[in-house]
């Protein structure tokens, strides 16, 4: 998806945060590395997701309306096996429920594991006093 076509579906759902599978995108278009993520819609989809990709493979949720995946137990990692992968896909399904009723839910991403790095945070926002304010944090 290209990044107009990004930023015009998250304007259109009036959405301030986009998903990590969209984030992945924008910064494979500018040239960033990033670890390919592929939307499962279903607990099938992600086990046939995982054995394509091969194992260990790692699930995140993709939902707009959540921002902070692990605290709310929406991250699942190291997975070694299809079983595996239909088991936390449920749990994290269940868990994103129970801490934010109301959020929309997409799906999971299914990505390759990879070796421990630096884990960064980027955002910004427009603040009616400073104008447009970036954010980088590690």
């Amino acid at each position: 998806m290209s990044k107009d076509k990004i930023f015009s579906q998250a304007r259109k759902e009036k959405r301030t945060l986009l998903t990590e599978i969209e984030s992945k995108e924008l910064l494979k278009e500018a040239g960033i590395p990033v670890v390919e993520a592929k939307l499962a819609k279903t607990k099938a989809e992600a086990m046939a997701l995982s054995k394509k990709i091969g194992f260990p493979v790692a699930l995140k949720i993709v939902s707009p309306d959540v921002a902070h995946k692990s605290d709310i137990g929406g991250v699942k990692l190291g997975l070694k096996n299809a079983t595996q992968v239909g088991k936390a896909y449920s749990e994290i399904l269940a868990a994103v429920k129970k801490h934010q009723r109301k959020a929309k839910i997409l799906g999971v991403s299914v990505q390759k594991m990879v070796r421990p790095g630096v884990e960064v945070i980027i955002g910004m926002t427009k603040d009616p006093q400073f104008g447009p304010v970036l954010m980088f944090g590690l």
